[in-house]
């Protein structure tokens, strides 16, 4: 599957880059890092556990972005409308880019 070189989180340009991991990283699926505004994802995933890892990192994007990832406490309110202001607009938007239909 073909993949946008970046996603759109609350105003910000991701950049997504699918990339083999090495060493250490070679078991991890994804890597969101925020000062870079990047996610990685790591190549040999089936097509479904790529797209299923790439909403997880958009997650981590969104709740950092949103501010509420620097939160000393949880609280849920502020989680619930970061996944409804930012997180779900963003995902859906990225699933309509690349033609994704649930299987």
């Amino acid at each position: 599957m073909r993949y946008p070189k970046s996603v759109d989180i609350a105003g910000h340009s991701v950049r997504l880059i699918i990339r083999p991991f090495k060493g250490a990283d070679s078991d991890t699926f994804g890597e969101y890092f925020h000062d870079d505004q990047l996610i990685q994802i790591n190549t040999g995933l089936s097509k479904r556990v790529e797209v299923d890892t790439i909403r997880h990192e958009m997650m981590e994007a969104s709740l950092l972005l949103s501010g509420v990832g620097y939160s000393d406490v949880y609280c849920q309110e502020s989680v619930v409308r970061c996944l409804e202001t930012v997180f779900f607009p963003a995902w859906i938007a990225f699933k309509k880019r690349i033609n994704y239909v649930e299987e």
